[in-house]
């Protein structure tokens, strides 16, 4: 394991905040450093990819955000049991990635005319509704309640923040409906350490 790790990113949460949750779950002391917009351009030229996040694990460099949630998860025990378990997890870091596709373009949370900002929500809904179900049911036929194997790994967090940023893009509302992904959401909430975190995060709407 390193001894120093420094995860720079925006003052967002975004995609690093799984990655800050796998932190904070393994009890991994780590420099959050919060990268304001008006810095990027001086410190683009030092990220491995010229993007953000990126980590520094005793001053070597590692880029994208799975890649660093599955590195750091293998020095924590977050990493699922089995090479298939963790190609599920894949699957689905996939999948959620494609869930917030379409935010991408259009995103309600850019809009200042909230008439215009709820006009956009139900076309969105009507593309990620679908996957959204995928999930559901994913969760629905494993007894565990995580969504891979039969303990909390990596994915979890992913599912965690992406459900977080859902939740900020539509509001609660539509996701009602899904029983079993508010139910992993509270247990993960609930954890100790995951709960003394999120009271005591940098605010930021994403």
């Amino acid at each position: 394991m390193a001894k120093n790790y420094k995860l720079i990113y925006f003052n967002l949460r975004g995609k690093a905040e799984h990655i800050r949750l796998i932190f904070v779950h393994g009890n991994i002391q780590y420099e959050d450093v919060r990268v304001e917009f008006s810095e990027w351009p001086a410190l683009k030229p030092k990220a491995p990819f010229g993007q953000l996040p990126y980590l520094e694990a005793d001053g070597k460099q590692l880029a994208q955000s799975n890649a660093i949630a599955r590195f750091v998860s293998k020095q924590c025990n977050l990493m699922p049991s089995s090479d298939w378990e963790q190609a599920q997890a894949d699957e689905l870091a996939e999948l959620f990635d494609d869930i917030k596709e379409p935010t991408r373009a259009v995103n309600p949370l850019r809009e200042k005319d909230e008439a215009k900002r709820k006009s956009l929500i139900p076309d969105i809904l009507a593309t990620v509704s679908p996957l959204l179900d995928k999930v559901e049911a994913r969760l629905a036929a494993n007894p565990s309640g995580w969504l891979v194997g039969n303990k909390i790994s990596w994915i979890d967090f992913l599912f965690f923040s992406s459900t977080e940023y859902f939740i900020a893009v539509f509001g609660k509302e539509p996701f009602a409906k899904y029983t079993h992904q508010k139910a992993l959401f509270k247990k993960i909430k609930e954890i100790p350490q995951i709960a003394t975190y999120l009271t005591t995060r940098k605010e930021t709407i994403l």
